[in-house]
Order: C-alpha cells, then structure tokens, then sequence
C-alpha cells in the first residue's frame, strides 16, 4: 500500500515539473535545443568578458591589470654546436592594477620548449618572472616559439612570451617547422620548403648538398610523402635573401611535404629525417604539426591555404579597421549548416568580430555539398599590435565548433594580420 501512495505522489511530483518546463518553453515561444542553448551559453560568456573588460579599463571596478615590458626575446644568430642549442629568457611580469593577479602556465607551441612562473599569485604593485626555457638540438635555421600564460585579467586573460633566433648550420631546413590547419582528410595538400647547404672547399667551391628521396625517413609514410630536385640560389624567396644568414647559403634543395588523403581526424605530429651526407651534421629534422578536421575545407582570398594554412589579412590600419571573408564548406550531403550546428567557439583576439551567414535550410536539403560564408572584422580603434599564427607574436585564431553525427568537433584558423596606425 506504502508504494502504491509513494509511486502515485512520485508520477505527480514528475508531472507538475514536466508541466511547469513545458508551459515555460511555450511562454518563450520555441522548443528546448541542446545546441542552441550551448551556443547561447557561450555567446553570453563572451558578452560578460567584454563588458567586465571595459569595466575594468574604465575604472568602475577592482581588477588586477598585467603588466610585461617585454613580450619577444632574440637570442639573434648562433653558431650551431652542443654548448649553445639550449638557453633561457626571463620575461617580468607586474600587476599594476587593484586586485590580486592570479598567472597559470596554459600551452607552449612546441615541445621543445617550456616555462615556469616564479610566482603565481601577485598583490597589486607586485612583480614576477616568467622563466622561458628552449631546446633546438634536432633543429637548425631560424626558430621561433611561444608560450601562453593564463590571468585573471579581464582585459588580458593571456600573455604570450615568444623567444625567436637562427642558428648558423652547416645544413638547415627553411622553415624548419610546417604548420597544417584545417586539413580535409579526403584531400591531398602540401607545404614547401628549402634545403639549405653552407660552407665551400678550400678552392671556393660549394660543399655538395647530395640529399635525395633515398635519404629521407617518414614516421607515417602511408599518409605522408616528400618529394626533393635539385634547386639553385636563383630559387631563395625574398625573404630568404633579406636573411642575413640564409643569404650565405651556397646550395639549395627544393622540397615539398604532401599528406595524403586518409589521415584519421584530430591532431597529428609528423617528423621527417634527413641524411644530409655531412659528417659534421649527418642529419636534420622536419617538424610537421596540423589538424584533421574531417569533410570540412576552408576556402578564401586570403586563405594560404598551401604555405602557412594561414588567413593572412596583412596591414590594417587602426584607425579604419578592416574586414575579410572565409568559406567552410562541407561535402557531407545530409548535414544542414545553421546556428545550431556551425558556431564561433572563441576567437584571439578577443574583440575580432566574426560573424556566421547560413543559407535557408530548405535549399541546403537539395544541395549536395553546403557552406557558411563568415566574415571577419578587425574594428577600427583596435589595438597596434601584430597577430600571427603559432609560434609568432600575438597569436590570432578563429575556433569554429562544428555539431555532427552525434559529437563536436573543431576547425582552428589561425590568423595573421598587423594593426599600425
């Protein structure tokens, strides 16, 4: 009998709150979607951090406010040798605001590198450093690499370090470290690089660069491929023969990394090794890095999509700001792009604007691939700083999150633009 009571108030208890949660989605005129209140989840955080941001700038609330004198660290041009591949730079950081600074070691670019705050937790007029260590023992040529620290500062929530340098080599790779975004995994793309070769005998003549494909070695030769030809120094980019050391090189190699359709979805790290015929540098290193993100390809005028996987914007004036355009498109026929399933997760920096145009979804249901068109402004007034991809300065990215077949994934689109004045 007891159970009998306790089940029949229990079916009502459950009853009445499946009546109230029914009745308040029909007062606010739609159905309940998991998507869509994610999306808006997000959105109102993001309107949170930007008025908390402004609030602290204008002085209406107590907030910490980072501090650092110095972002970037030259260790200029290195001779290459065991007692000079690793070294270390102390960048200060101080909370000059009028609340506690909270600091916490988030990411680093490379595994080469690492970092280690001396203090993590500073009182207003407080100081600390961030000690940034580097190891380039498999590398050569130019380097470049940051970490990221996290705060609690409304107006600067991450601090980039970047330590950068070039190493004098006998034989070195340029760049040394190739960087793929957004890869289609039914869709074979490519990076190019150069081998570059230093030093001549004593009559005056080129050492020999004899690297061929027989001396390259592949982790993953199934979905990646490098093709090398003899190159001359006519083949040097602009930027190469403005590089105070690149511009000695005495033989150059051409050569392109390729993957091949296939590669699972997600993140992968490739490296390639070279034999280089040079007993005092009998082999060099290729670091590949990039992401898979499945039946997605992103498409633009400034979409590098072969040598950075980079939106290259360029030059932006702040005082007019400036806006560009990219296209996700998806080969996926029963999918539907729209506000539910096709979102800006997060952008760097934070007051890039990017907005997201769907087509209507009845005519996307007779369309056998589809897309969303998105738009990226820099807003006039923006901060003078220069926004690059990994590894450089301030890193600029778009993160778009993507809802299908039942789990989330991510597309990264690293941007680059310079803000002057």
């Amino acid at each position: 009998m007891k159970k009998t009571i306790f089940a029949a108030v229990l079916g009502i208890l459950v009853g009445v709150v499946l009546g109230v949660v029914s009745g308040y989605l029909t007062l606010i005129g739609r159905s309940w979607n998991p998507s869509l209140e994610k999306t808006e989840y997000w959105e109102s955080r993001r309107q949170a951090e930007l008025a908390a941001a402004e609030d602290a700038l204008a002085g209406k609330i107590k907030a910490p406010r980072v501090e650092t004198p110095e972002i970037e660290f030259d260790f200029g041009v290195r001779e290459k040798n065991k007692e000079n591949v690793t070294g270390s730079h102390d960048f200060p950081i101080t909370n000059s605001g009028t609340a506690p600074l909270t600091l916490k070691e988030k990411t680093k670019s490379c595994y080469c590198t690492d970092f280690h705050i001396a203090k993590k937790k500073l009182m207003p007029g407080e100081s600390t450093t961030v000690n940034v260590q580097w190891d380039a023992e498999r590398g050569g040529g130019a380097f470049k690499q940051s970490v990221i620290i996290s705060t609690n500062d409304p107006v600067r929530p991450e601090i980039f370090f970047n330590v950068k340098g070039l190493f004098s080599s006998p034989v070195i790779a340029n760049p040394n470290h190739l960087i793929f975004s957004g890869v289609s995994s039914g869709e074979e793309q490519s990076r190019s690089f150069h081998i570059l070769g230093f030093g001549t005998d004593s009559e005056g003549n080129p050492l020999p660069l004899d690297i061929d494909g027989g001396d390259v070695t592949l982790w993953d030769p199934d979905h990646f491929r490098v093709e090398l030809e003899p190159g001359t120094l006519d083949d040097l980019t602009d930027d190469e023969k403005n590089n105070s050391v690149i511009s000695k090189a005495t033989s150059l190699v051409r050569g392109t990394l390729f993957i091949t359709p296939g590669l699972p979805q997600g993140a992968f790290q490739e490296t390639v090794r070279f034999k280089t015929h040079r007993p005092e540098q009998p082999l060099l290193e290729l670091m590949v890095e990039g992401q898979v993100t499945g039946a997605v390809t992103i498409s633009g005028t400034k979409y590098d999509k072969h040598k950075t996987g980079q939106l290259a914007i360029g030059p932006v004036s702040s005082a007019a700001g400036a806006r560009e355009s990219f296209r996700l498109t998806f080969d996926d026929p029963s999918f539907i792009a729209d506000a539910s399933t096709v979102r800006v997760a997060s952008v760097r920096p934070r007051w890039l604007n990017v907005s997201l145009t769907f087509l209507d979804a009845e005519t996307q249901k007779s369309m056998p691939v589809k897309w969303v068109d998105a738009s990226v402004e820099i807003p006039a007034g923006s901060p003078q700083e220069r926004y690059s991809g990994p590894g450089l300065a301030e890193t600029g990215e778009i993160v778009v999150e993507i809802d299908r077949d039942m789990k989330t994934e991510e597309v990264v689109l690293p941007v680059s633009f310079t803000v002057g004045p």
